[in-house]
């Protein structure tokens, strides 16, 4: 009868342990999803934060490279939000093209929200420096000019 117990025991055990691994999934993914709903929104000390570096060609230019290597995957080459996996995500990622949010947008938010991330997007903080990051800033505010320029046709090919 001992054998016939923990026989009956395993199957049991088995399916307690797929049935807590599904609830801790399903409260996972609720939170995600909750989380992902809410407005993402700076601290007012972050949002104060003035960009220490002024743009220049190089600094473009090293940001660029930045984005296209880490970015591109989600906000899209232009910064329209249209990249690769944007589809996938449960939100769409930031479209920096659009110069209404990017107008509201100050400078310590954009480099708060990449510092600090929020699922699906990742903490850049101990990925890149904090003068990438700034750089990084500058750019996002290039691609908000460029974006504009587009809508008014007289953009460059991308």
């Amino acid at each position: 009868m001992d054998a016939h117990k923990r026989n009956l025991s395993k199957p049991d055990g088995l399916k307690l342990i797929l049935a807590l691994g599904f609830f801790v999934l399903a409260a996972t993914e609720f939170a995600f999803g909750q989380q992902v709903k809410q407005p993402w929104v700076a601290p007012a000390s972050a949002m104060s934060v003035q960009n220490p570096l002024k743009a220049s060609p190089s600094g473009l230019n090293d940001a660029e490279g930045l984005y296209q290597q880490n970015c591109v995957i989600c906000h899209g080459k232009t910064g329209a939000s249209n990249g690769p996996a944007a589809g996938s995500l449960p939100q769409k990622p930031a479209n920096f093209t659009d110069a209404r949010m990017m107008k509201k947008a100050t400078d310590g938010e954009l480099f708060w929200k990449m510092t600090t991330g929020r699922a699906p997007m990742p903490s850049w903080q101990d990925r890149l420096s904090e003068t990438q990051r700034w750089e990084l800033v500058n750019y996002l505010r290039e691609l908000t000019r460029k974006g504009q320029y587009k809508y008014l046709g007289a953009a460059s090919k991308n």
